[in-house]
This record gives structure tokens, sequence and C-alpha cells, in this order.
């Protein structure tokens, strides 16, 4: 069935009222457009922490800027965008990038940033962060030109690990041995002691530790040292000839003769070792001198520790004389008596 003349018609009229429709609309947007370009209008600029204003026909950010003479460095930030429109009486906003150093695993970025913060230096850098790292300073401190920014990598790892327990040092008196003279008895061990340790790393240098347990492996063993007291042998040098000593004593002497008037009525002329009473018999205290022991005592000469005397305690020695004379001259003093080695 095919339509009619009428039909027809009727489809032309609406087509043709459609393109009269689109005709007009392009008109109206052509003579917005040709108006908006030819109007003047007041734009504020705000940068520096200045505002200017700036009277100008621009119709793209980018155009107002350069108009009132704003250079933009590179990561400074315009709002709204530089390649947007501007309508009105508006307001364009450059926000100044400043100059900040981020020093982070063993490289320097050198950045330029808006900020506000460190934390938006380090998003705008692709810094990632773990829980653990540092930034110094902290995250939330406000930029400022020439900021040095470091990110400190923070990691941490428990280790097991063996530590020497030191042994303690015995000493035991030996007086067969001269002072200063030692001997190794028992020779010391050390003991082991096993650790689990918490170690925690700054960029890779470890900065402390925490012992999280610990369990002795093996219990150490003491050193045994024999210590020498025994005085060392000396040379004594007299009119006499030279004698070898280690030890010797400031005693208080006096003199006896082998009679009587000294050794009282049971005077044999014999010591109490049964040696025959003449010079050069002491007699001495046997807790201080032992008898039989050789001596020499000063301005008397050798000597041999014989006999004994109810008076003759501590460091007190007799020394006996031929004659009661000799012994009464003699009288008291003090002197030096040295202990001859055998």
């Amino acid at each position: 069935m095919t339509a009619g003349p009428c039909a027809k018609r009727e489809r032309t009229s609406v087509l043709a009222e459609r393109k009269r429709e689109i005709a007009l609309v392009a008109c109206v947007v052509v003579l917005l457009v040709t108006g908006l370009a030819g109007a003047v209008r007041e734009v504020k600029v705000i940068v520096d922490d200045e505002v200017i204003s700036v009277a100008t026909t621009a119709l793209r950010v980018g155009d107002v800027l350069k108009q009132a003479g704003v250079e933009l460095n590179e990561g400074d930030r315009v709002v709204p965008g530089i390649s947007e429109r501007v309508y009105g009486a508006a307001t364009v906003t450059v926000a100044r990038a400043v100059p900040v150093t981020v020093a982070v695993d063993g490289r320097t970025i050198q950045a330029r940033s808006t900020g506000p913060m460190v934390k938006h230096v380090l998003a705008q850098a692709g810094v990632l962060l773990r829980p653990e790292d540092r930034v110094s300073p902290g995250m939330d401190v406000g930029l400022t030109p020439g900021m040095q920014i470091k990110v400190i990598r923070v990691t941490s790892e428990v280790i097991t690990r063996q530590v020497r327990i030191a042994y303690r040092i015995d000493r035991r008196r030996d007086a067969s041995m001269d002072q200063g003279k030692t001997k190794v008895l028992r020779p010391g061990v050390e003991g082991v002691r096993e650790q689990r340790v918490l170690v925690t790393y700054e960029d890779g240098k470890a900065v402390s530790e925490k012992v999280l347990s610990s369990k002795v492996m093996r219990e150490p063993v003491s050193k045994l040292l024999a210590v020498g007291t025994r005085n060392p042998v000396r040379t004594l040098y007299t009119s006499r000839g030279t004698f070898r000593y280690r030890n010797s004593y400031t005693m208080l002497a006096t003199a006896y003769e082998p009679g009587p008037r000294s050794c009282g009525k049971y005077a044999d002329g014999y010591t109490a070792i049964g040696l025959k009473a003449e010079p050069g018999i002491v007699a001495v205290d046997p807790r201080i001198i032992p008898l039989k022991t050789r001596l020499y005592v000063e301005g008397y000469g050798p000597a041999i520790a014989a006999d004994v005397g109810a008076a003759i305690k501590g460091h007190r020695i007799d020394l006996l004389f031929e004659t009661v004379e000799e012994a009464l001259r003699y009288g008291r003093r003090w002197i030096k008596v040295y202990v001859l080695e055998p």
C-alpha cells in the first residue's frame, strides 16, 4: 500500500521545520561565542600571596596568566587548569612549587612540589612506605624551600646465635713457687649460650638488638692457677762472702755465753739440738725461724739456729759468744737477720 500525496507533503513539512530549528541553534551559538570573545571580564589571579586583577577578553586560563605576566615554574599548580576556559568574573590561583630533596633507597630525588606537606611530596615521587619505615622530618610537616627529606627503611629479623661465656680464674697460693710465678693446674673452658635475637636494621645497618630467649648449652669450667708466694732468691754481699737468701727479719738481738751464768747451773756446753755451744750458734723462736736453719746475722756473721731460750720469743734472737764479757759488750740492738738458702 503506498502513501498518498497528503502523507508525502506532511513528511516534507516536518523535515523542513527540523532544519530551521538546527539553523537557529547554530546562529545562537555563534552569537554567544562572538559575544564572549569580544566581552571584557575582570579575572583575579592569586599568586605569591598577591592578588592581581586582570581586565581581559581571553578565554583560556593560560592566556589570562600570560596577560598578567605570571610565569609558571616546573611543578606549579594552577586552579583551574591552564587549558580550561574562563567564565565571567573568575579567580585563578597559582600555587608555587618549592624545591625539596628526597633521599631514599640509596638515591637522591630532586623534586618541586606544592605539597603542602612531606607526605604529599613522597606520594608525588612514588615513594611507597612500609609501616615500620621512618620519615625525617615527619609526614605531616609543612614544606619549606630546600627541605631535605629522608626516608629510613626499617626492617627486622629474628636470628639464632651462640655466645661464648667467659670462664673465671681461680687462684691457689703455692709457697713452693716464687712470687710472680704461676702455673696452670687446670685449663679453663668457655661455656656456650644460645640466644634468639630480634635485630632491627635501618637502611640495612643493624641499629638495635633485643634478646628474645637465652639458653645455656654448655657451662664454663674455671681456670685454676697456682700462684707463687715465696720470696725470690736474692744475693747478699758481705765481707765474709756472698750469700743467697729469700727472707729476712728485723729482730731484737741479745747475747749469751755457754756457761752457767747465761745458761743456768745445768749448762753442759751443748745446744737444744745437741750441737756444741760455740760462736755461730744462735737461739731463736722456732715458730719464727725453724731450728737448724742457716742464717746470716748482721754484725755477727754466718750462724745456725740451734738453740732456744725462755726469753727468746717472737722476733728476738740470742747470739752466742765465748765469754761473758763479750756478751755484755754486745748488749741489745736491732739487727737484720737473713734466712739463707740451703
